[in-house]
């Protein structure tokens, strides 16, 4: 076990570049944090995703035994565990009030990055049951829709390349320990992927209010079809929505405008779960 000081020593620098993108990306490692998402890493089949436990000072008393009961006390006494001085842990944390426990996640055991589409890849995922999303920015957005997937049943999300990263604090705080239980696809060519997917035999949908779109209870959603999700201002991009079978939209009264982006998905997902299939 290290213990560090100054919020200029080498590690502390690094943990609080994870609270940025690229930091996340050059390192490959994102922080969950808090106690509840600790405790869902440290389970035996996520363990293996933890690259290293940082704890506060004033908390390290109480939560040293836990890293101890559940990961091991060697990895209480390796350099894998870090206590920060006060001053040092807040850099490091994005919450206004720490819990002192932040876990560090390696990324690449939550996705697959698609550069150039696999037909094999596509076929593996057959019969997995998915969500994709194109161009979605807002972090809290796609948490929600990750914890309500979850609950649905659903195994896989789907990000187009220019979506807020799941690694994202604020995603996965939002996603109330969701991204333990799917897997994410990151694909640079999401109109590519959907053909990919319809050539397995499996339907995808738009979401979407326009010129020919169906509401979603003509259209018998079952959960082994996928639905798109767009952006919450643009909606989804032309290219994508132009090779799916067809739109498909929630019909909600005029007194709104639409409905909010992990809502709608929430509700796309339910429908879906209701099928049995």
């Amino acid at each position: 076990m290290r213990e560090i000081a100054s919020r200029n020593n080498p590690e502390t620098i690094l943990a609080a570049s994870l609270q940025t993108k690229k930091g996340r990306s050059e390192t490959g490692l994102f922080p969950a944090e808090g106690e509840k998402l600790f405790l869902e890493a440290a389970k035996p089949s996520n363990r293996d995703k933890i690259d290293r436990v940082y704890l506060s000072k004033a908390d390290a008393e109480r939560y040293l035994p836990l890293v101890a009961h559940t990961l091991g006390e060697d990895f209480v006494t390796s350099d894998r565990t870090v206590v920060f001085s006060e001053p040092a842990f807040q850099k490091i944390s994005s919450e206004k009030s720490p819990q002192g426990v932040i876990t560090v996640l390696k990324s690449i055991d939550f996705s697959k990055i698609y550069i150039k589409i696999d037909k094999k890849d596509v076929s593996d995922l057959s019969l997995r049951k998915m969500i994709a999303f194109a161009g979605v920015r807002d972090p809290g957005n796609l948490g929600a829709v990750v914890r309500s997937a979850v609950a649905f049943g659903f195994t896989d999300v789907v990000l187009s390349a220019d979506c807020v990263e799941f690694t994202n604090p604020k995603t996965v705080r939002a996603a109330m320990g969701g991204i333990f239980a799917v897997k994410f696809h990151v694909v640079e060519d999401l109109s590519s992927f959907v053909t990919a997917l319809r050539d397995t035999g499996r339907r995808v949908f738009a979401a979407e209010l326009r010129d020919g779109a169906k509401p979603i209870g003509d259209v018998g959603l079952t959960s082994s079809d996928v639905v798109v999700i767009g952006n919450e201002g643009q909606g989804v991009p032309p290219d994508v929505s132009h090779v799916c079978d067809a739109s498909v939209y929630i019909p909600i009264s005029s007194a709104a405008e639409s409905l909010n982006a992990a809502v709608a998905a929430s509700l796309f997902l339910f429908e879906q779960s209701k099928s049995g299939n």
